[in-house]
């Protein structure tokens, strides 16, 4: 829901996510809102119409989303996603499933068993060393797991 913060109303309810919201975030300039859910997609919204432009079938649940400063990535826990920026053009809100989603830099698989560098997966993760949690950054992978280590994976 979308609120006006001088009156308390809602102004709008953005509807689309089958569970629980775990993430938002708005673009720079504030004209789309990005939502990820439980039910593992992301979904990227024209802020004033309230229109749904793009949904991401990611395969895993996100908590933390932004968009970069271009507004043309949408950076996430499994790194850094290319979405479309003509979307606002399109009458039909565009899906795009898990094996299409563009990554740029280092990641993770949405099953967290690689580390991926531009969506090819580069480095398999034996079941001892995969996430509990993770944050990317563009040549940087940090990944905690489990047993309470934390280890760091460098792109040259």
């Amino acid at each position: 829901k979308i609120w006006d913060a001088s009156s308390g109303a809602c102004v709008q309810t953005l509807e689309g996510h089958s569970d629980s919201i775990t993430s938002v975030a708005f673009s720079h300039d504030s004209t789309r809102l990005a939502s990820a859910s439980r039910d593992s997609t992301a979904k990227i919204w024209d802020a004033s119409s309230g229109a749904c432009l793009q949904t991401l079938e990611i395969g895993k649940t996100l908590y933390n989303i932004l968009f970069d400063a271009t507004g043309f990535y949408l950076q996430t826990e499994l790194g850094t996603i290319a979405i479309n920026t003509s979307s606002a053009s399109f009458t039909n809100a565009i899906v795009t499933n898990s094996q299409g989603l563009q990554y740029k830099g280092g990641g993770l698989s949405s099953d967290e068993a690689w580390i991926t560098y531009n969506s090819e997966n580069i480095l398999w993760l034996p079941s001892e060393y995969r996430p509990s949690c993770s944050s990317v950054s563009a040549k940087i992978v940090g990944i905690g797991v489990g047993s309470g280590k934390v280890w760091i994976c460098n792109f040259n």
